[in-house]
């Protein structure tokens, strides 16, 4: 059985031995272009449900397709994102059009994510404004627009939550999060600060607590 540059035994395909299992290789973030990143923003500027449907169309665009960013950066912008005195999802456009494309991409993120909404609100006001003495619609909107924002909150927080979703520490503190919010009503900023110094404590790599 021949040796590697290392000398470490490999089988005659190249492969190494069965307790020795190949390593996979960390694919490196993909760059995204000023094209692209127009496209990303309009398409998560076009989802229903607020800021959680935005959200799901940036995770599933920047995480699972073309894995711009990890997971726990993606996490950890978004939480950075809640804190600073602006809408959150106006933050993600700034902070990914930057690291992307600079103060251009900017630009572009904040455009393509605005445009949407801006359309379509002025089109359905002058559509509202046209039906709304109609007896019907309020007995529309609960049946189909309602439920169909629901599912997409309901799916992105499932999304984002599934490596918490598990026995561990995180889901402690995630449930500590919530009671805070649902029972106490304590403010978003203190909770995200709050977590973020009990993570630094928590999660802390065990060379730099030694």
């Amino acid at each position: 059985m021949p040796a590697d540059g290392d000398g470490q035994a490999a089988d005659s395909d190249g492969r190494p031995p069965d307790d020795q299992p190949a390593r996979r290789p960390n694919r490196p973030p993909q760059p995204i272009s000023r094209r692209a990143l127009f496209g990303i923003f309009l398409k998560a500027g076009l989802a229903f449900g607020g800021g959680l449907g935005i959200l799901a169309v940036l995770e599933q665009e920047l995480v699972t397709r073309r894995q711009a960013v990890g997971r726990e950066e993606f996490l950890r912008l978004y939480g950075l994102g809640r804190i600073v005195p602006s809408g959150t999802m106006t933050a993600l456009a700034v902070a990914y059009g930057y690291r992307f494309a600079g103060l251009a991409g900017t630009v572009i993120s904040l455009t393509a994510l605005v445009l949407p909404a801006l359309v379509l609100t002025v089109a359905l006001t002058a559509v509202y404004g046209l039906v709304r003495q109609q007896q019907w619609l309020p007995e529309l909107l609960p049946v189909t627009i309602l439920p169909a924002a629901l599912a997409f909150i309901v799916v992105a927080g499932l999304r984002l939550g599934r490596e918490v979703f598990r026995p561990s520490r995180e889901l402690v503190l995630a449930a500590a999060s919530f009671a805070g919010a649902a029972v106490l009503h304590l403010s978003p900023v203190l909770l995200l600060l709050a977590g973020g110094v009990a993570g630094t404590v928590l999660f802390r790599p065990k060379e730099d607590q030694a």
